[in-house]
């Protein structure tokens, strides 16, 4: 059975190489059974599934069910999503994910956060390069998700 971790995150805009290499060194030693859980949607579950189609793992996309659960669907979301992950990482800000949150922590699911900050579109006015996204992985040595 497959090692899922569920990858938490907003419609920010973060430079995928760092998300990447952040992953890679948060799963290196679950490899190579992994499955990337997402909940759809722009932005880090976009990046999500780009991760996963990349390292060949399998992905799972559980966007919201509108039809189905009306205005439950983002609560059966977040539901669905915990109950299939062994593990999450939350990528950024959490603004906009805080349902999905409280019910990873309800299951007492490990949480890492990886702090990237958003990367914009545009240089800011007289800046001379791009922002430069913060990184607080790889942690170290023998601290990494769950066994």
């Amino acid at each position: 059975m497959p090692f899922r971790v569920l990858i938490i995150g907003g419609p920010a805009r973060v430079d995928y190489p760092r998300l990447a290499t952040a992953l890679d060194a948060l799963l290196a030693h679950r490899l190579p059974d992994v499955e990337i859980l997402t909940a759809g949607g722009p932005g880090i579950p976009a990046l999500a599934a780009c991760y996963a189609r990349r390292r060949g793992f399998t992905l799972t996309v559980a966007p919201l069910n509108w039809g189905r659960h009306r205005e439950a669907a983002e609560e059966a979301r977040a539901t669905h999503l915990a109950a299939l992950a062994d593990a999450a990482v939350l990528v950024g800000d959490p603004t906009g994910c805080h349902r999905l949150l409280d019910v990873v922590s309800d299951r007492k699911l490990r949480v890492v956060q990886v702090g990237l900050r958003e990367v914009n579109a545009k240089r800011d006015a007289g800046a001379e390069e791009w922002p430069e996204p913060a990184l607080k992985v790889p942690p170290p040595a023998g601290v990494g998700l769950p066994d």
